[in-house]
């Protein structure tokens, strides 16, 4: 029995969006890419609204009346929930491919590390690592923090587990491409830790005036994490998919060879 995975036309557009952005055309993508890919992208557009809503409920957060620790559980919960709620849907799509080709191996972790970035996996240990040893050294509030980063590290590891261990789902050198680009692309969408480094500032908020020994660390913390989380940005991009089968040809290139 041949399993046979549903897609909508709006999944399909989306993967092939995507495939273009990535140096890729076809005119449908393969049923497996479009699966895989097509899920992703839609969910992922709700961050523009969550975008909206993230420096509201982080000013929010900083108003005296609000008690310390919810300061730090109520940003903590809007930074974890939503990208955890669509990841899951992912891994509900990646289950139905998984259905369409034989079992993969799993990726060697060092393979598996440079896919998903060397300066990404350095962002996330300065930026949980840094937080931990400012809230151990430096806080006002340690509990409220530490209960902060334990939740975000929390959210993060299961994202960034499956992106380093997950077998591969591919049958071809094109979907084991895309399957490389998607643990890249999981791991920045859906366990961005830069946004952890603000736990520092909700801290150092509730003691005014600030004292120059608990500014100057947060402010270089603050800074390093930017410049490293700027480098994984910068890792990554201009990545393009090698040639392959990924779909059907563009109607345009098919009417083209078609013509010589």
């Amino acid at each position: 029995m041949v399993e046979v995975a549903w897609t909508t036309l709006a999944e399909r557009q989306a993967a092939r969006m995507w495939l273009d952005r990535h140096g890729v055309a076809v005119d449908e993508p393969t049923p497996l890419l479009a699966v895989r890919i097509g899920a992703r992208v839609p969910a992922t557009r709700t961050y523009q609204v969550y975008g909206v809503l993230s420096p509201v409920v982080w000013v929010a957060a900083l108003l005296p009346p609000v008690p310390v620790r919810a300061r730090f559980l109520v940003f903590t919960a809007l930074v974890v929930v939503h990208p955890l709620l669509l990841w899951r849907r992912i891994r509900k799509a990646d289950r139905a491919a998984a259905r369409l080709v034989a079992a993969g191996a799993r990726p060697s972790f060092r393979v598996a590390a440079g896919q998903v970035g060397w300066w990404y996996l350095a962002a996330v240990a300065t930026t949980f690592g840094g937080g931990a040893v400012l809230c151990a050294t430096l806080a006002v509030n340690p509990v409220g923090w530490a209960a902060a980063l334990v939740i975000g590290a929390a959210s993060a590891a299961p994202v960034l587990g499956r992106a380093l261990r997950a077998p591969v789902i591919a049958d071809d050198e094109a979907s084991r491409a895309v399957d490389a680009a998607l643990r890249t692309y999981d791991s920045r969408v859906f366990a961005a830790p830069f946004v952890f480094t603000f736990l520092a500032w909700i801290d150092l908020s509730t003691d005014w005036p600030w004292p120059p020994a608990r500014v100057v660390p947060v402010v270089a913390y603050f800074v390093l994490a930017a410049v490293v989380h700027v480098r994984a940005v910068l890792e990554v991009r201009g990545r393009r998919l090698p040639p392959g089968h990924y779909g059907t040809e563009p109607r345009a290139a098919l009417g083209e060879n078609r013509g010589r």
